[in-house]
């Protein structure tokens, strides 16, 4: 019994302490808090959405002269003439395709129905203000596209009798800003004059008549490129001066 007793008291062995396996690069990415992250998708993504008109985050172009210097908000206004996917759905655009990719495909190419694409993106605090300040201008941009004569998906409201050259708001409208907790806390009122500013200004750019054309003319696309390839035109140039230096010392 006695020997029982001191078998069962002898501490046991520690227990070996497993390593965790690391988690590949593509997996352990962050989740899509920031626009800045960089996120490019596969050459395979990029061809797919391209057949649907649908474009990328880093193809859209910024909305200037809506603020003149006053910008209380800090709100950036970014557009295009075509539909863009959200920021937030780039994490499943990554080069390791997503299971999520394709049935997301479907949903933008159901969604391409609508012809204006508005929202609000806000980062740089907590979950929980960075998504009550995206709502908060939503709600802000959708009262002033009311207010201007179109309905929630861009489409020209009528009244009897009434004729209008627009049919439509036709693309992609977003709003962002980096200060969740100042939108938070803003007067809806003076976020709908905000609002109604930026309308008025995307108006130009993004009308449409009953043919389907803008009535401003179709923009001239000029993409940024993305980071490889600016790395392989700086290499083509120095590549070129290269070249050049030789024929010189040759003559």
């Amino acid at each position: 019994m006695r020997r029982t007793i001191q078998r069962l008291a002898r501490p046991s062995p520690p227990y070996p302490r497993v390593q965790p396996r690391s988690a590949p690069v593509h997996v352990s990415k962050p989740a899509w808090e920031d626009p800045t992250v960089d996120i490019e998708p596969s050459q395979n993504v990029t061809s797919m959405y391209r057949q649907h008109g649908i474009i990328f985050p880093y193809q859209l172009r910024p909305l200037k002269g809506i603020f003149a210097g006053n910008n209380t908000y800090h709100l950036g206004v970014s557009y295009s003439q075509e539909h863009c996917v959200l920021h937030q759905s780039m994490k499943f655009f990554d080069r390791i395709e997503h299971p999520f990719m394709r049935p997301l495909l479907d949903i933008y190419v159901e969604k391409n129905k609508e012809p204006l694409w508005f929202s609000g993106f806000a980062h740089g605090a907590g979950a929980f203000p960075n998504k009550t300040a995206s709502k908060k201008i939503t709600h802000a941009l959708r009262d002033a596209l009311a207010e201007a004569g179109y309905d929630r998906f861009g489409r020209k409201v009528l009244v009897d009798g009434e004729s209008s050259a627009v049919a439509e708001l036709y693309g992609t409208l977003r709003v962002m800003t980096n200060k969740p907790l100042v939108v938070c806390n803003a007067n809806f009122t003076e976020l709908l004059e905000c609002a109604k500013a930026i309308v008025a200004r995307a108006e130009k750019e993004l009308q449409r008549d009953k043919n389907g054309r803008h009535i401003e003319g179709p923009q001239r696309q000029h993409y940024p490129p993305r980071h490889g390839a600016q790395r392989g035109q700086r290499r083509q140039h120095n590549g070129q001066q290269h070249n050049n230096q030789r024929v010189r010392r040759s003559y």
